[in-house]
């Protein structure tokens, strides 16, 4: 059907990725070269590199109309905004809860109780100090949504290119949810500079750039691709992502190690792709009803006229 071709045509989808890469690459070599990674001056380099894929696709929507198809600005279905803020909260605190079980780390921020929790650090908007179990639940929400917003505002840069454009041309092409998977890794791909320099992966940035990453991201594009496919609209995706770069990032990085930072990268990558994992399954499944849907009454029965 022509209308399953329509959008942005394989060459077009080729020079978007070797500009994004071009310019993304750019940025970060500049973040990581001339201004260091340490330095406080480097945080303007990555929001302008974060918001580069973006200006990308502002560009091929103002100048190329296929590719405007398919874009949707409006928030979409608000029920999905919570999820991705669940999701990064129990990706979070699963980690530590497996940290402290295996004893390979503990928190910086909590001592656990059977009454409670005494929070002892952290930018809690609730406080500090002890808790009980439900306050402890809402402060994690409460502050949660609130730095969630707040990244919301240098997140929307990838995401609105990411899955508000490229993921609806991507699966006009390739079926669901291998066109997620192809998200996620080429996700990955623009972080390639950063990561080989250290950022993510301090301890053993060559197997967190070339193996971690990508599996990780390739397990959040699935979710965050399904997210965004069931609300239609990427900001649901783009708070998900705040929430992300919120939570996991603060609650992660308190997390002490006792027996290396490698094993906690890969309990927090397991619980990813476990989510990824869910979201897969969703998508086929839900592929398979509209493909049951799809097929007439009479083509089902036998001996049908």
């Amino acid at each position: 059907m022509p209308e399953a071709r329509a959008g942005l045509s394989p060459r077009a989808l080729a020079w978007y990725a070797v500009v994004v890469l071009a310019l993304g690459w750019g940025l970060e070599a500049i973040a990581v070269f001339r201004v260091g990674l340490t330095s406080p001056a480097v945080r303007p380099w990555f929001m302008a590199g974060m918001w580069s894929p973006t200006v990308v696709a502002i560009g091929f929507l103002l100048f190329y109309p296929p590719a405007r198809q398919g874009v949707r600005l409006g928030p979409g279905d608000l029920r999905y905004f919570p999820l991705g803020l669940f999701a990064s909260a129990v990706l979070a605190f699963g980690t530590v809860a497996l940290a402290l079980g295996l004893g390979w780390g503990r928190p910086g921020w909590f001592e656990f109780h059977a009454s409670g929790v005494t929070v002892t650090g952290g930018p809690w908007k609730l406080g500090l100090g002890p808790q009980s179990w439900f306050r402890f639940v809402g402060n994690i929400l409460v502050t949660g949504a609130w730095f969630a917003a707040l990244n919301c505002v240098v997140a929307v840069g990838e995401e609105f290119a990411w899955r508000g454009f490229l993921q609806g041309h991507l699966v006009r092409r390739i079926r669901v949810p291998w066109a997620l998977v192809v998200l996620g890794l080429f996700w990955s791909l623009w972080h390639l500079p950063m990561l080989l320099a250290g950022y993510n992966y301090p301890d053993h940035p060559v197997l967190g750039a070339l193996v971690l990453f990508p599996l990780e991201l390739v397990a959040a594009s699935l979710f965050l691709g399904w997210l965004t496919l069931k609300s239609g609209s990427f900001w649901p995706a783009a708070f998900a992502h705040g929430a992300t770069n919120g939570i996991e990032a603060g609650v992660l990085g308190n997390l002490r190690p006792s027996q290396g930072q490698l094993r906690l990268d890969l309990l927090h990558l397991g619980l990813t792709l476990g989510l990824g994992l869910l979201a897969w399954w969703l998508l086929r499944r839900s592929s398979r009803s509209q493909a049951a849907r799809s097929v007439p009454f009479s083509a089902g029965r036998s001996g049908a006229t």
